[in-house]
């Protein structure tokens, strides 16, 4: 197979760039009630009430809210702000139709207020920070994103060639997206909206909207951190999708070892 000239996987990876936001601790948190944060207890509209897990009739857990509007500060998607609530009872990891899992998004809250509950929070409240960054897709992203590039390198041969092809796509990556990273193959890890997810073990399985076919897009990546005492697995991590057009239509997703 011929090498992969840099300009010429530049010139495909450019049209696919996108902006990120990167979550980060922050020690102090800010003075508003619909603040970005994981843990504690969540906004919730007036008259909501606490989910309750489909399989399991528990109440689900709270894991994270965020201010999109104010925290997003890539190519947003169309809400404002969201939470997402899971159920540890069940278990979904998002292949399936399991129920487990939740996401409520607002395009506009009329009457937000702190939700009440007897038991409290079910873990600890951590605060964040945004960076912006520009995302590409990562190595099993690409044969979706870009499979013109995934047939050119070849994508799975596992050739010397492949290999070479790949630190060349790696390298226009990095100079394109001006991330600092530990490895060029690592670009996308932690916690993020938006963007590009990083696939911790396994092939891309971005979901597609059952509405319109067209591939979701990634609303919130939890990597493991000290943002968050939820975890699934030791390593894993989690993934929530959502489309563009018909924002009632999320997905999740979780990889790891």
């Amino acid at each position: 197979m011929p090498p992969l000239k840099e300009d010429h996987v530049t010139q495909l990876l450019r049209p696919l760039l996108r902006t990120r936001t990167v979550l980060e601790p922050a020690e102090r948190p800010s003075a508003a009630l619909v603040e970005t944060r994981f843990g504690g207890l969540p906004v919730m509209e007036y008259g909501e009430t606490w989910p309750v897990c489909d399989g399991c009739a528990d109440d689900m857990k709270f894991v994270v809210q965020v201010d999109y509007a104010h925290d997003g500060l890539h190519d947003r998607l169309p809400i404002l702000f969201f939470t997402f609530f899971y159920c540890w009872n069940c278990h979904p990891w998002g292949r399936d139709e399991k129920p487990g899992w939740l996401v409520r998004s607002y395009t506009e809250l009329l009457l937000p207020q702190a939700a009440v509950r007897s038991t409290g929070p079910d873990f600890e409240e951590r605060h964040t920070s945004p960076r912006l960054e520009r995302s590409l897709p990562d190595r099993v992203g690409v044969r979706l994103h870009c499979p013109e590039l995934w047939d050119l390198v070849p994508g799975d041969s596992g050739s010397r060639d492949a290999w070479a092809n790949w630190e060349v796509l790696d390298g226009a990556a990095v100079q394109l997206t001006r991330e600092h990273v530990r490895a060029p193959h690592l670009r996308n890890t932690g916690v993020a909206l938006g963007g590009y997810p990083y696939w911790a073990n396994g092939g891309d399985e971005t979901p597609r909207c059952p509405d319109c076919e067209h591939p979701m897009e990634l609303l919130l990546q939890i990597r493991p951190t000290d943002l968050t005492d939820a975890l699934w697995g030791d390593v894993a991590t989690l993934y929530l999708f959502m489309c563009r057009t018909h924002t009632d239509r999320t997905g999740l997703r979780i990889q790891g070892t």
